[in-house]
Parts: structure tokens; C-alpha cells; sequence
């Protein structure tokens, strides 16, 4: 069984969604979780909710498009940990936008915490991880970077740049013993998804697609990138680095939709 009983990780954007549920599950099986989020009330409410379960939690208002903000979350929590055995990049925002609507200020804005954040947050993260000659980085990518819709340049490219971003990483710092692996999501079940449902027009049909698409024949919860998270993050994955790890129930492997099989 994946162990990371008493590690310290840092989850990025754990005030919802995915980011949240890794943050929660990470504490559930032992180890002290830094909520790393902007919303500094989802970041709260996250924190408050781990430690009512007994788990450790520790929430640093970070944003990941700023690098002294990803500097003072490093600093704080080495002050309050001394250490950090695990960094999650699962920050990101999406911008789907037909491509001659999309302006300089979207791409900025995605690539920005998307990719540039990603690569920040493990720069000064590694400066520590270093010391104790020991680390894995997870990199939250999307399927969207192996197979993607029209409308999604900025985000393909930005997760298309996290995946050969983590090749490179895990080549330059595996002489540290330093993993670093990307799982790439597909649709899950989170408020992000919900709401894209709600926008849509005939949303239970809608809905009804998006699972036949699946070969589990339902999307993922954020528990499910979580389990895989925490076998990355675990010695149990000491041969694994430099992979980019597709989890969406085998929509990306479909050739195409049929309503005859």
C-alpha cells in the first residue's frame, strides 16, 4: 500500500475541485498538507475541514502567477514543517475561447498559472527538496494535452507544455532523487464541472454523452487523481519519472462515437 504518512506536501489551488480533493485525501492517510490557494476563503474552509477530521493542514494564501507569492509559500512552509517531501502543481485555470476571440490577456492569463506558475512552484520548491536529496512533483496536466477539442488552444498548449516541461524536470533533477510525473485528468466531477454542465443547453443529455464516451461509463472524482497522486508521491513509485499519466476512463483512447456500439 502507497504510504505518505508524516510527509509534507504542498497541494497548489486546494480550495476546490481536484486541488481539494487530493489536499484532503493526502491528509487522511498521514500527511501535513499546505493548502496553497489564491481564494483565501475556500483556502480556510478547506484547512478547517481537514483539521476537523484530525488531519494536519496548514493554508498559505499563494498565487501562482506571482513568483514572490510562490517564494513566501516555500519560505512559510519551511518555517512551520522544515521540510517538503511532495509538491503538487494542480493550480490551473481554463479559458475555452474560439481562437479569433482569444485575446493576448487570455493566453497570458492561462499560461501564466498554468505553465509558468507550474515551472515556478517547482524551482524554489527543488532548492529544498535538494537539501534532504529526496522529492517527487506531481504535475496536474489534462488529457487536453494527448487529445483535445476545437476552442482550446491556450489550454493544450499550456498542459501540452506541463507534460514535456515534466520530461525535462524529471531528467535535470533525477540526479537528486527527485521524481517528477504529470497525471493528466480528463472530465471530473467537481463545481468547475458542474457549472460548465449547467451552461450547456439540454444539460442531462448533455450529461448522458459525456459518460458514453467512457469505458467506465462515468467520469472521474477527484479521489480517483488522488489515489494516483499518492503513489507518485510514495516510495511505492521509486522507478517512476519523467510520465505523463492519462486518467479519464478511457475517453482519449476512443477513436470515435457511435450510437451503434
Amino acid at each position: 500500500m502507497s504510504e505518505v504518512n508524516g510527509q509534507v506536501v504542498i497541494v497548489t489551488g486546494a480550495g476546490k475541485g481536484i486541488g481539494k480533493g487530493i489536499a484532503k485525501y493526502f491528509a487522511s492517510k498521514g500527511a501535513s498538507v499546505v493548502i496553497a490557494t489564491r481564494g483565501a476563503e475556500e483556502g480556510i474552509r478547506t484547512e478547517h475541514e481537514i483539521l476537523e477530521d484530525g488531519g494536519e493542514a496548514y493554508f498559505i494564501e499563494t498565487d501562482v502567477s506571482i513568483e514572490t507569492s510562490i517564494q513566501g509559500m516555500v519560505r512559510k512552509t519551511i518555517e512551520r514543517y522544515g521540510k517538503i517531501d511532495t509538491l503538487i502543481n494542480n493550480a490551473g485555470i481554463t479559458i475555452f475561447k474560439p481562437m479569433m476571440e482569444t485575446t493576448i490577456e487570455d493566453w497570458e492569463k492561462v499560461i501564466n498559472i498554468d505553465l509558468r506558475g507550474t515551472f515556478l512552484c517547482a524551482k524554489y520548491v527543488v532548492a529544498e527538496m535538494i537539501k534532504q536529496k529526496k522529492g517527487s512533483i506531481i504535475n496536474i496536466s489534462s488529457n487536453h494535452a494527448i487529445a483535445t477539442l476545437p476552442n482550446t488552444e491556450i489550454y493544450a498548449a499550456a498542459k501540452g507544455g506541463v507534460n514535456a516541461m515534466t520530461r525535462s524536470m524529471a531528467q535535470s533533477l533525477g540526479k537528486d532523487n527527485i521524481r517528477v510525473n504529470a497525471i493528466c485528468p480528463g472530465f471530473t466531477d467537481t463545481p468547475h464541472y458542474r457549472d460548465w454542465l449547467e451552461s450547456m443547453n439540454q444539460s442531462e443529455q448533455v450529461e448522458k454523452e459525456v459518460l458514453s464516451l467512457h469505458a467506465t461509463k462515468r467520469i472521474s472524482f477527484p479521489e480517483d487523481v488522488a489515489k494516483l497522486a499518492l503513489y507518485l508521491a510514495s516510495d511505492d513509485s521509486v522507478m517512476m519519472t519523467g510520465e505523463s499519466l492519462i486518467l479519464d476512463g478511457g475517453l482519449s483512447s476512443r477513436l470515435y462515437h457511435s450510437d451503434v456500439f
